[in-house]
């Protein structure tokens, strides 16, 4: 069975890049769209797992949990991989305190790697993928929306815990269902800076 580890979206959250996705595709493009509930961000895809591994993953993950503290951060703007000119896997962006998303991220590889799994080579860029381009069908209006949309401000995403998802590929898509939550722990993490404060709901991109 495919799984990987992520940090699951709030509701909130959830709905502003829902109405994101509407817009998105009145441009026509050949994407084919994630469906809101199915987004998250991926800490590490592990491929596929043995139902034994499914607990000593946890245990793995579990001592991981234990030594960082929850923090957020901000899904801001609107991008794509590898460049705008070129869109294939469009994304939101996520900022904030990337030192503590990376340094999470960085322990649960290190931790999987030991249990046996292989290290991922591409560096760790965090985002949240809407969608992967099929096709150069409407590629310019797409890109047009995305330059729209450079600015825009989605919502806080709080990062608290690691969750293992199953995913099931379906000829509807890619279907995800949770093994277990594993909750950021750490007790006394530093303040965040002085000026931060929530963030807005999705706006426009037109």
């Amino acid at each position: 069975m495919r799984a990987f580890l992520a940090v699951e979206l709030p509701g909130e959250l959830r709905n502003s890049l829902g109405r994101i996705l509407e817009e998105l595709r009145g441009c026509g493009a050949d994407v084919r769209w994630v469906r809101p509930e199915a987004v998250h961000l991926t800490l590490k895809f592990l491929g596929e797992i043995q139902p034994e591994q499914v607990e000593e993953i946890r245990v793995a993950v579990q001592e991981v949990a234990g030594r960082h503290g929850p923090f957020k951060m901000e899904a801001k703007a609107l991008g794509c991989f590898p460049r705008l000119e070129q869109p294939r896997v469009v994304w939101v962006g996520l900022e904030g305190e990337k030192w503590r998303l990376e340094a999470l991220q960085r322990d649960v590889e290190n931790a999987l790697v030991q249990l046996g799994f292989p290290r991922e080579e591409r560096p760790f860029k965090p985002h949240l993928t809407l969608g992967r381009v099929r096709s150069p069908k409407a590629r310019h209006a797409l890109i047009q929306r995305l330059k729209n949309g450079e600015g825009i401000r989605v919502g806080e995403l709080p990062v608290d815990s690691v969750t293992l998802f199953r995913s099931e590929l379906l000829p509807s898509g890619a279907r995800y269902s949770k093994f277990w939550t594993e909750i950021l722990s750490l007790s006394g993490t530093e303040p965040a800076p002085s000026g931060t404060g929530s963030v807005s709901k999705a706006q426009g991109l037109t």
